[in-house]
């Protein structure tokens, strides 16, 4: 993503070496994307509604509010994309605050903001993950090509959905990490959360749909070893804003109330699990301890595995 205002700029340079507000560490490179992209939007607002470029000497407390109103009552965004807005413009604010002099206090203090929906709600029923489905049952278009994204692109949304897959975790797969059986599976999680490697398992669903598709990468003369490739010539390793624009377009094919993201079909892994297993086995395929699956609303690998064959 590319801006010409020289503050985020530089504040996208902070975040490359800086924790992010409230972390003690730093975020992911897709984090720090993410987060640029939301504040140059509110930079290129804050311009066409001022007349000034986004600064420390221009930007007041005022400004964040009257953006984070116009989110809500002009655009209609949801409760949860206003937060993400407000946390990308905190990132901010705490690196003006860092940085220059002049700014004596986070101005985001005493932003008034929407109530956050309970994460329990973010994930799909199973009349919901029904229609989903459903959109995987006719190419989107009739050629071979299409029809080879169809069921690639089931395999990424089953995974997501039974395993609970973090966006960053799917996209750098490679072939080694799976072990598909007939009667269990089993994904190596290199990179999860806090770098802790483990060994999710993998539900029928997920693994129906992954053993197809691997039936078809098998085939592609690709010059490395990821799991999931674009269906074109030269078989790139697929990238993660293609998952996300593909995974959002399945939700409005199937006609969901919300916008479908990985972020919700994790929270959907994460509602199957808990309904069919446990707390602490959820958290063990999460990869979350159990304190943090509290909020959701250790066992080892080879419980998760077992589990994962109920489901």
């Amino acid at each position: 993503m590319k801006t010409t205002n020289k503050s985020v700029i530089d504040f996208s340079e902070w975040l490359r070496g800086n924790p992010l507000p409230g972390k003690h560490r730093r975020g992911s490179e897709n984090t720090i994307q993410n987060y640029v992209s939301d504040v140059d939007r509110f930079a290129r607002w804050f311009k066409q509604s001022t007349g000034y470029e986004l600064s420390a000497e221009s930007l007041t407390p005022d400004d964040i509010q009257d953006f984070i109103s116009k989110l809500q009552a002009v655009e209609g965004r949801k409760p949860n994309t206003v937060l993400r807005y407000f946390a990308a413009i905190r990132a901010y604010c705490l690196y003006l605050l860092k940085t220059d002099s002049r700014i004596m206090r986070d101005l985001t203090d005493g932003i008034r903001l929407p109530r956050q929906e309970p994460m329990t709600k973010r994930g799909l029923r199973r009349k919901e993950r029904l229609a989903v489905e459903r959109v995987f049952t006719v190419p989107w278009k009739d050629t071979e090509a299409a029809r080879l994204r169809l069921i690639r692109d089931y395999a990424i949304v089953e995974t997501m959905m039974y395993v609970g897959l973090r966006l960053g975790v799917l996209a750098n797969l490679k072939l080694d990490d799976l072990m598909l059986g007939e009667r269990s599976g089993s994904i190596h999680v290199r990179q999860g959360k806090g770098k802790r490697n483990r060994e999710a398992g993998v539900p029928l669903k997920a693994r129906q749909a992954l053993t197809e598709w691997l039936s078809i990468r098998e085939m592609l003369d690709c010059p490395h070893d990821f799991l999931f490739v674009q269906i074109r010539k030269g078989y790139k390793p697929l990238g993660i804003r293609s998952v996300q624009e593909m995974v959002k377009e399945v939700g409005k094919r199937a006609k969901l109330e919300i916008e479908l993201s990985p972020h919700i079909l994790r929270h959907t892994a994460v509602r199957i699990w808990r309904q069919k297993t446990d707390d602490r086995t959820t958290a063990a395929q999460m990869g979350h301890s159990i304190t943090t699956m509290m909020k959701y609303d250790s066992l080892s690998g080879d419980d998760v595995l077992v589990a994962a064959e109920r489901i």
